[in-house]
């Protein structure tokens, strides 16, 4: 870690945030956000050599800035992209969105070998507020009947394929099957 890239980076942080404060919170947090994933680069996904850079920033109001992307951020960057989902605001009163967000959390809940205890250990570092919506969803009735769903279906077509996955085989071994028997139903009737 450069000592002079991490000191051009707090002067650049204090300068740009203070001037997108100007904009508006919600833009001054994007912009944060985009701060803070270079100092992780910078700092190398050291999150208390992170903290302690940001506490080196003058400005209150940048610093709170930070601060409260801080987490997110972090949970970004140590998360595979597949559960970013689960970091994003999400409306789960849309299907589709809702959807999208319990495959993810099955995929997750799959990881963890189903276990919540150790899915809960895993997203420890998960701002508050989406762990807490994460686990509320694992109690969900949509979420549960989703689960069972995806359950079913894919135990049923495991014990139906033994070839992989949407091979042009597997309907070709039909046709043999029944031919076959067809074949050896005329011959007996003759």
């Amino acid at each position: 870690m450069s000592d002079e890239k991490i000191c051009h980076w707090a002067k650049s942080v204090d300068r740009s945030l203070t001037a997108s404060l100007i904009l508006g919170r919600a833009s001054a947090r994007a912009i944060a956000k985009v701060h803070l994933i270079e100092l992780f680069k910078l700092v190398g996904s050291d999150q208390d050599a992170a903290l302690a850079e940001v506490a080196k920033v003058r400005s209150f109001a940048s610093r709170r800035l930070l601060m409260e992307c801080f987490r997110l951020t972090f949970s970004l960057i140590g998360t595979d992209p597949k559960y970013h989902i689960l970091l994003e605001k999400v409306d789960l009163s849309d299907q589709e969105t809702a959807r999208g967000y319990d495959q993810a959390l099955s995929a997750l809940l799959r990881e963890c070998g189903g276990k919540k205890d150790t899915l809960s250990a895993k997203v420890m570092h998960y701002p508050i507020t989406k762990r807490r919506v994460l686990l509320e969803r694992l109690e969900h009735p949509d979420f549960r009947r989703s689960r069972r769903v995806q359950l079913n279906q894919n135990f049923f077509y495991g014990l139906s394929k033994n070839q992989p996955e949407y091979s042009p085989l597997s309907w070709w071994q039909w046709v043999i099957v029944i031919v076959a028997i067809s074949s050896f139903a005329m011959i007996l009737m003759e």
